[in-house]
């Protein structure tokens, strides 16, 4: 495999230089010592809110709910009892990989419309076989199935699936312009029966994917054929993910009903109704114990896996290793971080800001590439060309790495402008020196291991990492990665958000699943542990586009991402 050509990534002029000509002042990009933080000239006055229009706008917005309401609402000056937010430098952000500058309060999830979206795409998701279906219909009723009723099948299920009436004489049914993101497609490995089903029902694997992933997908299925399935948004928002696969086993079962002219009381349609909700299905997210009353579908029994194979980059950008990487760390640090952590768990605002360091003003984006560019220069390796993991890789890698974002930090201290903590600072370089080792040797826990590593040396640098929780984790992660105890024993690719050390860990699962991508994109890979995940978002009729991911977090903080689903502005009288 070819080389990708670093020399378009990391240059003399490193791209996080540039968000920081942004954020602090052409003043010190254009100073002849533009690199010397200490030429600095642009003199900062604190003036609190008014120094940023999006806290100005929230002031006024504020004021004007606690007069209509009269009751209080949002005010900047209860801040610290009357102390104004002007102890430090409100800056912008830019989004990694792109050119898009926004307020850090249009990061927050609540404020950002496209991530939500992400996270509805995904809790709104299953995928669910049809073989264990056909032979019911086939050996239990002798029903003959072939393309073309597979075909109407999936008209039926078409205008079943959003809420609509199939055996029950037009009773109540969902509006169309209110679940108008709902629908089902199929995938197959079996070339012959792709060619006879309506290619609007189906999802080509051969044509989404390169041809060498298509092979490496279809091998993987085999013969089979499942469905890509994704209720209406607006109904996961009001129930939950467990509601996702009895949503789809209802319609399911209601439309093989109708297309093969059963009956709807005969002992046939449980065997299809077990199929749909147990024996065929696959949820994206696991279900939780009992103390952290999740069902399935949230969250946090993701698996990093998952994430890896949700996330579409590596679809069109194959060669380019580090970009897939980047892509997932910023759904995953989003989901995992912001919406986990900083709301299921936390419930707090704060979580944000832990996130937003590993997809803006691409600094992990410089050191991904530096460190990446270094494994393979120093070991000869390529996309689907590793080497075998070893101790002296991961000791190289891992110390490379760490001295790297140390440096970086030292001689631009700027960055740590954005970083408000050493765990922001720590979770930065151990993201890029786990994900580059996990490049070069195509192995996602040898990247855990140059993480730990990465972690431990940071201590020893400074002292500390971030708050004492936050060390625990990182000095006792180690012992484990390659562990057989039995809920410790897992690849990473296996292992998710409530995995034992990682369940509260603020900032690193996002982290984690970029150390998983890089496994499988080193490989050169068409997935990373799930085909039939990867296929089911290989979709353009996706709301979200999980191939550029921050791209789109950028236009939902501008407020310009135009493809929100689940509104209720229809029902809603206009304003």
């Amino acid at each position: 495999m070819a080389h990708y050509n670093f020399d378009t990534e990391v240059n003399a002029k490193k791209h996080f230089i540039t968000a920081m000509e942004v954020k602090y002042g052409k003043e010190w990009g254009s100073n002849k010592q533009a690199d010397d933080i200490q030429a600095t000239t642009a003199k900062y006055l604190r003036l609190g809110t008014a120094q940023n229009p999006r806290k100005m706008e929230m002031a006024k917005i504020g004021a004007e709910i606690t007069k209509k309401r009269g009751l209080q609402a949002y005010d900047p000056l209860l801040h610290l009892a009357g102390i104004p937010l002007g102890q430090r430098q409100l800056t912008p952000y830019t989004l990694g990989g792109t050119d898009i500058v926004c307020d850090g309060d249009d990061l927050h999830y609540v404020n950002n419309a496209a991530m939500q979206q992400e996270w509805d795409d995904i809790r709104r998701t299953c995928v669910v076989g049809l073989d264990l279906a056909h032979e019911t219909l086939e050996k239990r009723l002798g029903k003959e199935v072939t393309p073309e009723s597979i075909n109407y099948y999936l008209e039926v299920l078409n205008h079943a699936m959003p809420g609509a009436a199939i055996v029950q004489e037009h009773m109540v049914e969902t509006h169309p312009a209110m679940v108008d993101d709902c629908y089902v497609k199929v995938f197959t490995g079996d070339d012959a029966l792709k060619d006879e089903l309506d290619p609007q029902f189906v999802i080509d694997v051969d044509k989404m994917f390169r041809p060498d992933h298509a092979a490496q997908i279809k091998a993987s299925m085999g013969k089979a054929s499942f469905q890509a399935v994704h209720i209406p948004t607006v109904v996961s928002r009001t129930a939950d993910g467990g509601q996702t696969s009895r949503w789809m086993a209802m319609q399911v079962g209601m439309s093989f009903i109708s297309a093969y002219h059963m009956c709807a009381g005969e002992a046939a349609v449980a065997d299809l109704a077990f199929t749909a909700k147990h024996a065929g299905l696959i949820e994206m997210s696991e279900m939780l114990p009992a103390r952290r009353a999740r069902g399935p579908n949230e969250p946090g029994g993701l698996s990093f896996g998952h994430m890896c194979d949700i996330v579409q980059t590596s679809r069109k950008f194959r060669d380019d290793p580090c970009k897939i990487a980047l892509e997932t760390c910023a759904a995953a640090m989003m989901l995992y971080d912001q919406i986990w952590l900083g709301g299921y768990m936390s419930g707090g605002v704060g979580f944000t800001m832990y996130a937003t360091a590993a997809y803006t003003n691409n600094t992990v984006d410089d050191n991904l590439y530096a460190d990446t560019e270094h494994g393979w220069d120093t070991f000869g390796t390529s996309i689907g060309n590793c080497k075998e993991p070893t101790i002296d890789i991961i000791r190289d890698i891992g110390t490379w790495g760490a001295l790297y974002g140390l440096e970086l930090y030292e001689n631009y201290p700027t960055a740590l402008e954005d970083h408000f903590g050493g765990s922001q600072r720590a979770t930065v370089i151990s993201t890029a020196t786990g994900a580059a080792c996990a490049i070069t040797t195509g192995n996602s826990n040898a990247g855990l291991s140059a993480w730990y590593l990465s972690m431990y040396l940071h201590k020893e640098a400074h002292g500390r990492l971030g708050f004492f929780g936050y060390d625990l984790q990182d000095q006792c992660g180690a012992t484990n990665v390659f562990s057989y105890q039995s809920d410790e024993g897992l690849l990473a690719e296996m292992r998710g958000a409530n995995y034992p050390n990682y369940a509260m860990n603020v900032g690193h699962q996002g982290g984690y699943t970029t150390v998983c991508t890089g496994g499988y994109t080193g490989r050169g890979d068409g997935f990373a542990i799930n085909p039939l995940v990867k296929t089911c978002f290989a979709d353009d009729l996706m709301n979200f586009d999980f191939v550029e991911v921050r791209e789109c977090f950028g236009k939902g903080a501008l407020r310009e991402y135009d493809r929100c689903a689940g509104e209720r502005a229809f029902v809603i009288p206009a304003k």
